[in-house]
């Protein structure tokens, strides 16, 4: 599949359309993350640990990403930092879904 993605990139409109999704992405996904963990708070022991499980579960699922991108994104690659930038657009979004499960099974009762 990386493999047809930097041809794909390669023409303008294709480019220009990754790049707004990605973006997109990473902004609405940074909005849920600061709205539920403002909604869940910091005022107590419960709070921190939740905090922590999210931040855990966003450094996880990047580490694992850029292992995945390490072993299969080949060497020649032209648009590479695009395919980073996704990297770290899917990390916060897992760190909204992971705070708004949270959010959710703790203070949603």
């Amino acid at each position: 599949m990386l493999n047809n993605l930097d041809p794909w990139l390669d023409i303008r409109s294709n480019f220009n359309l990754f790049v707004g999704i990605v973006t997109s992405v990473g902004l609405i996904s940074v909005i849920i993350y600061t709205y539920f963990l403002n909604k869940i708070g910091k005022k107590d022991e419960y709070s921190l640990q939740i905090r922590l499980h999210v931040t855990n579960s966003m450094f996880i699922s990047l580490l694992v990403l850029f292992t995945v991108f390490s072993v299969v994104v080949p060497d020649e690659t032209v648009y590479y930092k695009q395919i980073i930038y996704m990297c770290f657009s899917i990390a916060v979004l897992v760190g909204a879904i992971s705070a708004g499960y949270y959010y959710v099974r703790d203070f949603k009762n």
